[in-house]
């Protein structure tokens, strides 16, 4: 964990404690509780650390309230009455020293947890993108990360590992030099490895998964394997394939910088497999869209679309490999019948697309 995490950290959990103490108060304002409800919605971390700390204070229901009572009353003072406070005590009893009583809360009880609540060996951070969203993300050591719509991922920094889980959708990355601090991607069964490079790692469908390397080199290898030096390195403009069925495939020659044009809003395909392609197209579009028949899954697809029109999109993937769009309020169906080509369009496809 940075020193700038740590604090960050250490700050939260020491307003989540004061807060704790302040809300028990009998004299507690009204303008108080919406300060509260205003710091929980802050920030999610600011809930979670409220809710550790509750834990916390109810796993220590053994020791002695009464000390924390007494301790309470030496402390106790006459209520200061704010100048523009818009709100009315609740009792006119003295009002705690927060601070004395929060340090108390935290040396009975926090303190004693402190590795349960400012762990030491790593960050964890959570970011996520919805439907059709895009994300740019600066970490503490310099990488960056770029998320593409209907994207989670967990991100785990220790002083001598840094790694990122992609538990769906796509991401690309721009990793800081660090050779002591490994960069890892975990995503499905395939783990990537860097030291310093520029590349990205993708979900497709079926459980399949997509390495594409700008700069740099990575080794990418099966996550069960037990040597962790097999699997194979991929270089600038390479992309590795990991298939369900077949596992780890060779790299191959591809254009990286037209596999990633999704960072600037356009879908750029070379003989991608239909399924893979439906898949994109449903992290952009808020109705399923479906294959009729999976079997036409495998059908390699060429073509060149902006995201944001994600209907032109739809229409001109059908055009290009002679299906039709069936609209229902439900799901979108990709149909290949007599009446393929009499399909309803809504808007002509003006991008170069065909079929492999």
């Amino acid at each position: 964990m940075t020193d700038t995490t740590a604090e960050r950290r250490r700050v939260v959990v020491r307003e989540a404690s004061e807060w704790l103490v302040r809300l028990q108060d009998d004299d507690l304002l009204d303008t108080e509780l919406m300060a509260f409800g205003h710091w929980i919605a802050a920030s999610p971390e600011h809930a979670a650390a409220f809710e550790e700390v509750g834990a916390l204070w109810d796993a220590a229901g053994g020791l002695d309230s009464g000390n924390l009572l007494q301790a309470r009353e030496r402390h106790a003072g006459p209520a200061p009455v704010p100048a523009a406070s818009a709100g009315r005590r609740r009792s006119r009893r003295p009002r705690v020293l927060r601070w004395a009583v929060g340090l108390a809360a935290s040396l009975a009880v926090v303190a004693g947890a402190v590795h349960l609540l400012q762990p030491q060996d790593a960050a964890v951070l959570h970011y996520a993108t919805g439907i059709g969203e895009r994300r740019h993300i600066a970490l503490d050591d310099g990488s960056t990360l770029d998320l593409d719509a209907g994207t989670e991922v967990v991100v785990r920094y220790a002083d001598d590992r840094r790694s990122v889980e992609l538990q769906r959708g796509t991401a690309f990355f721009d990793v800081a030099h660090a050779p002591q601090r490994p960069f890892f991607v975990d995503a499905g069964a395939v783990q990537t490895r860097v030291l310093g490079t520029r590349f990205a790692v993708g979900h497709r469908a079926d459980g399949d998964i997509a390495v594409t390397v700008l700069q740099g080199r990575v080794r990418v290898s099966e996550s069960s394997g037990t040597d962790p030096g097999t699997g194979f390195e991929a270089t600038a403009g390479q992309r590795v394939d990991f298939r369900v069925a077949q596992g780890l495939e060779p790299p191959r020659g591809i254009n990286a910088e037209l596999s990633t044009a999704w960072r600037g809003g356009t879908v750029v395909y070379q003989g991608e497999r239909l399924a893979n392609v439906i898949a994109d197209l449903n992290r952009y579009s808020r109705v399923p869209v479906q294959l009729q028949d999976p079997a036409f899954g495998d059908m390699k697809v060429t073509g060149r679309w902006e995201l944001g029109g994600v209907d032109r999109w739809l229409d001109g993937l059908a055009r290009s490999v002679g299906f039709r769009v069936v609209r229902g309020a439900d799901v979108v169906l990709l149909s290949r019948d007599a009446d393929a080509n009499n399909g309803s369009h809504r808007s002509p496809d003006t991008s170069g697309s065909g079929v492999d």
